[in-house]
């Protein structure tokens, strides 16, 4: 259990430089074009968070059918 939290804790970590590195770049773009406007910025963030959630809902997801003795309940919408 403790080697299935390290990896994901290395994989947010991992995905977190990226997006932070990301923002830097797209920051540094909008400062250099200047016809962007707070907007377009906003949308980029907003899409990077929802990038990062939905990788690590995958991972857990993955990590939680890998575990012995778990099994998936289907949800009927």
């Amino acid at each position: 259990m403790d080697a299935d939290c390290y990896v994901v804790e290395y994989m947010i970590r991992d995905r977190q430089i990226n997006a932070r590195a990301r923002a830097r770049a797209a920051a540094l773009l909008a400062e250099v074009n200047g016809s962007q406007g707070p907007k377009a910025v906003k949308s980029r963030y907003t899409d990077l968070g929802r990038e990062l959630v939905n990788g690590v809902r995958k991972v857990l997801g993955k990590i939680s059918h890998a575990l012995p003795g778990r099994t998936r309940i289907a949800k009927h919408s």
